[in-house]
């Protein structure tokens, strides 16, 4: 993660500055997002101090030379005393983005123009994961700074939270309540929940995930719908029926945000929803009893877990058919299933044989089974995939993985059963 920062810029001198324009552009191979924040500075009589955040925008950024690498956001207001621009860089690509900031006056025109050079901060690793422990009605936050627990997010009793889901800008986290009909909505800034939502009477939400415009959200109901909620009034949108006895659980979204793919353990099936419309377009024989779904980066595959048998189901989202099944070692039981950010590895919680079995993308074959202890169940993976983060039910842990070694760096203590856990896509400051 890069840091750019114009640092207070005094506009009480003439020509006085009304506007800024902010170019992005990024020069690597590996796609990144990014995060605009203007601010205002109260001038005092040596220095400044309270600092305000007045606009914040958040960007995806293709690789060099596609469409969407570059990207201008201009006419941001800056009739001001003084004020500043902070961009923050993350994924894989976050390091290799050019920043350029133009101050403009009440005519349109340039009054100086600000190349930012990016470093790469101390802030660089504190993104936050987000653990759900459904045995105690509790969301335990760990730092990735240190490796810290950071806080304890306490649920109403008889929460029994099961999914997790972080915006893309990382601002909010959404919790899928099994036990009470609810989904809890936590800001990320005070590790607090600032709503609950009511699903529908008797629903037993289990897992939960965000569009990429932040706009809407998709739950999976056991009792056999997906509900979907408006994230902008958390309320309940609409109710998609799949079926009484399919029993949905895990259930992921296109890059693109144009299909939910849902894993039904009940039919031994997955769904797929065309988000425009909120309906069922197709449906896929899986293995048996599917738990999880991940999709790659470039939305071309799915990749789905079978508990029943062993295997991970890999979609060819252009087709909706099996292109290949994956065995897994004997004795696996797969829970849950993440995609590296470059798309390269899937990352399988192996919870029987507590292991996180690492799948080749490329060939779809085994790469490395990573002894993992404590039975997991959900793996999560740092934008920039140095890191893996893995739930683990049974020891009430959470182990922290180096994707390039391979290895456990780190085991953190989290609440009663752990279920599900998920890491800010980036830090906004």
């Amino acid at each position: 993660m890069s840091v750019y920062d114009t640092g207070p810029i005094d506009n009480r001198a003439f020509p006085r500055t009304s506007r800024l324009a902010v170019w992005l552009s990024n020069g690597g191979r590996d796609p990144a997002i990014a995060s605009i924040q203007a601010y205002t500075v109260t001038p005092v009589t040596s220095g400044f101090h309270s600092t305000t955040f007045y606009t914040l925008y958040l960007v995806s950024l293709s690789p060099s030379g596609s469409d969407g690498s570059v990207f201008l956001l201009d006419h941001i207001f800056a009739d001001l005393d003084v004020y500043g621009v902070r961009v923050i860089t993350s994924g894989l690509g976050g390091s290799n983005i050019s920043v350029t900031i133009s101050e403009m006056d009440g005519g349109g025109q340039v009054v100086e123009k600000h190349i930012l050079r990016g470093e790469d901060s101390i802030i660089g690793t504190l993104l936050f994961a987000y653990n759900a422990n459904i045995d105690q009605d509790t969301v335990t936050v760990v730092s990735t700074e240190n490796n810290t627990i950071a806080s304890t997010i306490a649920l109403p009793a008889g929460s029994s939270p099961i999914g997790v889901a972080v915006t893309p800008d990382g601002t909010r986290v959404y919790i899928a309540n099994f036990g009470n009909s609810t989904v809890s909505v936590i800001s990320t800034a005070t590790n607090s929940v600032v709503t609950t939502i009511p699903t529908p009477p008797g629903s037993q939400p289990t897992s939960i995930v965000i569009t990429p415009d932040s706009f809407r959200a998709y739950v999976t109901d056991f009792q056999g719908s997906v509900i979907v909620l408006d994230t902008v009034t958390n309320t309940v949108q609409t109710t998609i029926p799949i079926s009484p006895v399919s029993s949905p659980l895990g259930i992921a979204i296109t890059p693109d945000g144009t299909r939910a793919y849902v894993a039904n353990v009940g039919s031994n099936t997955i769904s797929v929803i065309d988000t425009l419309t909120n309906a069922v377009i197709a449906t896929i024989l899986a293995g048996i009893l599917p738990d999880a779904v991940a999709i790659t980066p470039d939305g071309s595959r799915a990749y789905v877990t079978n508990q029943g048998d062993d295997t991970v189901s890999v979609i060819d989202t252009g087709s909706n058919t099996i292109i290949t099944t994956v065995p897994l070692p004997a004795g696996s039981i797969p829970f849950g299933v993440t995609i590296s950010p470059d798309g390269s590895r899937a990352y399988v919680a192996s919870n029987v044989n507590n292991s996180v079995t690492v799948i080749n993308v490329a060939t779809n074959t085994v790469l490395i089974d990573i002894p993992t202890p404590g039975r997991p169940v959900s793996v999560a993976i740092t934008p920039d995939g140095v890191f893996a983060y893995v739930s683990s039910q049974v020891n009430n842990g959470i182990t922290v993985i180096e994707t390039a070694s391979n290895t456990v760096v780190a085991s953190l203590p989290a609440g009663s059963s752990p279920r599900s856990i998920a890491v800010t896509p980036i830090l906004l400051m």
